[in-house]
């Protein structure tokens, strides 16, 4: 048979998928569904999607009556926040590139006036339009010297934009699967499935509560009839997903009482003789953390303990103590860090206390040499490293580890639950102590981590000096400088961060936030400067381990006060000396890492100061670091403004998939689940089914 011919009665591909779908279950995986080969299986993975119930149960991020269109003459001074909706022929185009960067404008005419339609970096496009052409398009104003919108969707007449008043559904997108194939998607799952779907909840229950069952919910995600139909589709959906991540939280920490760890104790008189190697007295606060640390190492019941604190409350002292504790009774500890720079630090910085205590210390990172590694990873294996400071590395295959009892995993909102397992696993029921200094509110914690014990470190150690944050408008830039060097000149030292390692976003603008350089053409003005005279240094990620440390070490010394960086520095350098930072493209970043960044200065008795460099777009962030300093109210706002991410997903910040109007937070939905699995346990076990698509 020639390719390309069917022979009599075969079906086409189309008909295969029309058929498979209309005998599926919701326990089928997408592929079933016309259109969904494995690039689209996969990118559909990638959203927490692996079976017709997922999608079915996805929510759309909004719902909204689309708007009718509007004069181009009427529109005056729309807000930039507004979506707007004009009508017109195309009078004229232009393209214009700069660098890597294009600008397609082609301007509307609608007969009541003309505005600017604005495609950025969209140079496939620069044919598309024809001057007479009718087109529609949904946009934003801008302002680009004159009246424009930036285009968020375009309609023509052999593909018009919805009707006014028409409900549209906003989905996510991912590499390999546009908006609208998802929503087709997930309408044509809810069509095949979503009427059988069984639902593990009483009809009761769920009438009390005002949500619907989840064939009406089905419906009403993906094809609602009004506004409220969805909000409440929306509520349900968050509330499955709630159920499926507190079922996997309770069955880890039922599955976790049954472990049988070492039981490692310290005599009050030993205790004493630890605390008192530190070179500094614990504040109370962490006098309380310790002693929670110290009972649950005694327990056979191996320690899940999850240590938030602000950024110089003490929390690496912990983790350190808890090292101790644990060697001094002949087992090793591991303390993995999120990257190289930090797990250095605190070798370097930690290795002489724990000489002094007659323990031995290792470290092991990605970028030892073969010889090096191999030597480690022998005395790893051998017993003769006790404490081990290390990265990534730490879990890979190739190190094992003579008789691991405790692994402290520093900023552990930076590993996934895999690689923390994966830690945990090179040793029997190890104890584990995750460390994290961006705090979330303590009901949120304790619903997000009820698999673990919470310690809260709040205080920070006596001796610090106070720390003024101001957002440098364009006209206090020289009462800026003047402050650096004036604290240069009395010898003490300055951080400039710099979001980017290399070439800048756009051409150098030095506007109201000089952010657009990078550290590299940052570092050269800096050093031509009048700064220029007290020694400059660049540290960034991409130089190696040895030449970052020998950099970082000339600036501790004060061989160079003025140290050049990235973000790389966010967390692990300690330089007393160091009492001023500037940060460029401080509207680029969220409030929580703003915060751990300034962090690195205020750590001597010493006035210090945080200089932030950033758009006015940024106000109202920028406005609240300078009058708030306190890390968890910090992080809450940060949650208000950025979002928390997927709970149940991969997205670290943006839009909470647990949260739908009218439930303001994710506290309710998962609040809700937590004492729903109390009173009915057994629900617990059907839940536990659904894929394991979050990382707690």
């Amino acid at each position: 048979m020639k390719a390309g011919i069917r022979g009599r009665g075969a079906k086409s591909p189309k008909d295969a998928a029309v058929a498979r779908a209309s005998c599926a279950t919701a326990a089928d995986s997408p592929s079933v569904l016309a259109g969904v080969g494995p690039v689209r299986a996969a990118a559909l993975l990638k959203l927490g999607i692996s079976t017709l119930r997922d999608l079915v149960l996805f929510a759309p991020r909004q719902v909204e009556p689309f708007p009718a269109a509007q004069a181009i003459a009427s529109l005056g001074g729309a807000a930039a926040s507004a979506a707007v909706r004009v009508g017109g022929r195309v009078a004229k185009r232009s393209f214009s590139r700069f660098g890597r960067r294009s600008l397609l404008r082609v301007t509307l005419d609608d007969g009541t006036g003309r505005i600017d339609i604005l495609f950025f970096n969209q140079a496939w496009l620069r044919e598309r339009f024809q001057v007479g052409e009718a087109i529609e398009v949904l946009g934003r104003a801008v302002d680009a010297g004159a009246r424009a919108l930036t285009c968020s969707k375009l309609g023509t007449l052999a593909d018009p934009l919805p009707a006014a008043g028409e409900l549209v559904a906003e989905y996510p997108s991912v590499d390999g699967l546009s908006q609208a194939f998802l929503g087709d998607l997930c309408r044509r799952a809810a069509l095949a499935v979503g009427g059988s779907l069984d639902d593990p909840l009483p009809a009761a229950w769920l009438e009390q509560q005002g949500l619907p069952t989840l064939a009406d919910c089905a419906r009403g995600l993906h094809s609602p009839r009004d506004p409220d139909e969805f909000r409440h589709a929306a509520r349900r959906a968050a509330l499955e997903r709630a159920l499926t991540l507190q079922s996997r939280i309770q069955s880890r920490r039922a599955s976790n009482a049954l472990r049988r760890a070492a039981s490692i104790r310290c005599s009050d008189a030993e205790e004493r003789a630890l605390l008192a190697r530190f070179p500094f007295v614990f504040t109370a606060g962490q006098l309380r953390v310790a002693a929670e640390l110290r009972d649950d190492l005694a327990r056979r019941v191996p320690m899940r303990r999850l240590l938030q604190g602000d950024v110089g409350s003490g929390k690496t002292a912990l983790g350190v103590y808890a090292c101790l504790l644990c060697a001094a009774s002949g087992f090793q500890a591991a303390f993995m860090a999120p990257t190289e720079l930090l797990a250095e630090q605190h070798y370097l910085g930690l290795r002489e206390l724990c000489a002094a205590a007659g323990l031995a210390t290792e470290l092991l990172t990605g970028s030892l040499g073969a010889s090096e590694r191999r030597e480690a990873q022998a005395r790893i294996a051998e017993g003769r490293a006790d404490i081990i400071f290390g990265t990534h590395a730490l879990f890979s295959e190739s190190v094992s580890f003579k008789r691991l009892g405790l692994a402290v995993i520093d900023e552990q909102h930076r590993f996934g639950v895999e690689q923390r397992q994966r830690l945990a696993g090179k040793g029997l029921d190890v104890h584990l102590l995750l460390m994290t200094a961006t705090p979330i509110p303590r009901t949120l914690a304790l619903t997000v981590y009820g698999d673990l014990d919470l310690s809260v470190l709040r205080e920070k150690p006596p001796g610090r000096g106070p720390l003024d944050t101001r957002w440098v408008r364009k006209e206090h830039k020289s009462e800026a400088v003047a402050r650096m060097a004036a604290a240069l000149e009395a010898g003490e030292r300055l951080y400039w961060v710099v979001p980017r390692i290399g070439e800048a976003w756009d051409d150098e603008l030095e506007g109201d936030s000089a952010s657009e350089l990078s550290a590299e053409k940052r570092f050269a003005r800096v050093s031509r400067s009048s700064l220029g005279k007290f020694g400059v240094e660049l540290v960034h990620g991409r130089l190696s381990a040895p030449e970052r440390a020998a950099r970082l070490e000339r600036f501790r010394r004060g061989e160079v006060r003025v140290l050049v960086a990235t973000t790389v520095i966010e967390v692990g350098v300690d330089v007393p000396e160091a009492t001023v930072m500037v940060i460029e493209g401080a509207d680029r970043l969220g409030l929580a890492q703003l915060h751990q960044l300034r962090g690195r200065v205020g750590r001597s008795p010493r006035a210090s100061t945080c200089f932030l460099y950033g758009s006015p777009k940024a106000a109202e962030r920028l406005l609240r670091l300078e009058q708030e300093s306190d890390g968890f109210k910090i992080a809450e706002a940060d949650l208000l403004l950025r979002g928390m991410g997927e709970l149940c997903g991969l997205r670290q910040a943006g839009a909470s998939d647990l949260a739908a109007d009218p439930w303001p937070s994710a506290e309710v939905p998962l609040g809700l689940a937590r004492a729903l699995l109390t009173l009915n346990p057994s629900l617990c076990a059907q839940y536990l089914g659904a894929p394991a698509s979050f990382d707690a």
